[in-house]
């Protein structure tokens, strides 16, 4: 009976131990929607600085969010705006407008999205040119990748699987039908089936592929000068332009090895911003 005290007293103190946690989980979840609160209340108050600080925290959470990255790509531009530009914001302000239109399932977010990115890229390309540099700022995807995505994984999977119930249609209809009419019919079906079940089949891989290994990033860096392996600048190399787009093929050490257009090079890792995909 020593030891009867002793468990009301274990049980009260788990009981308010329990009691102080339970809201903790709330707090966490909370947490987020302050942080991006907090973010678009700065924007509408002209305050971009904080803006900043509280969307950068939001992305360090690791939330993926169309709207968070615009708003960050607003905070960036809006410092730039105001003359309170800081080296890397023109990069971060497009990285935040890419991102968001990659994310975006709003079509009217995309498009402001894309259009806030048109205009962050032609700034950089004024600064270039008025620097004696090349202008080109976005040299855009490949056809094959751009046709790729159009549809994405999903839809060019639908469109193969169609045209190869045509394409078995069409064989079938050849093989039974006892008329000629319907035998050319069978044969021209067949015919125009094969070529779109190709091409589906390749955009679904290429599709695939692109979800499964392409990593992309934007350079938030004005002086992302070209470089090799071990980091050391290139003789003569161009900064990259600030906001570009490019893949990532791989990291090593402090550097990372980029494709720009048709151009491929080394560039330190740190000039790099990835983008963030769902």
């Amino acid at each position: 009976m020593r030891g009867a005290p002793f468990a009301p007293t274990v049980l009260a103190g788990l009981t308010a131990l329990f009691t102080l946690a339970a809201p903790l989980p709330s707090r966490a979840q909370d947490e987020p929607s302050a942080l991006f609160s907090a973010g678009a209340k700065a924007l509408r108050e002209g305050r971009p600085v904080d803006a900043i600080a509280s969307l950068e925290a939001l992305a360090d959470r690791g939330v993926v969010d169309a709207a968070a990255s615009y708003d960050r790509g607003l905070a960036y531009a809006m410092r730039v705006r105001i003359g309170a530009e800081m080296p890397g914001d023109l990069g971060r302000a497009a990285h935040g407008f890419e991102e968001a239109r990659d994310l975006a399932r709003d079509s009217g977010l995309a498009a402001d999205a894309a259009g806030a990115l048109g205009a962050i890229r032609s700034e950089v390309a004024r600064r270039r040119m008025r620097a004696g540099q090349p202008m080109e700022v976005d040299p855009g995807r490949s056809l094959a990748r751009t046709v790729a995505g159009l549809l994405g994984e999903n839809g060019w999977c639908a469109i193969a699987a169609l045209a190869s119930a045509a394409l078995g249609i069409g064989f079938f209809v050849r093989w039974l039908a006892g008329g000629r009419r319907l035998k050319v019919a069978g044969g021209m079906a067949a015919g125009v089936a094969f070529p779109v079940l190709a091409v589906a089949v390749l955009m679904t891989l290429g599709a695939r592929h692109d979800r499964a290994n392409l990593r992309e990033a934007v350079v938030v860096s004005p002086s992302a000068r070209p470089s090799d392996e071990r980091g050391f600048a290139a003789a003569g190399g161009v900064p990259l332009p600030e906001g570009a787009r490019v893949e990532v093929l791989g990291t090593s050490g402090s550097v990372s090895r980029i494709r720009f257009g048709a151009v491929q090079t080394w560039v330190a890792s740190n000039a790099l911003r990835p983008i963030e995909v769902r």
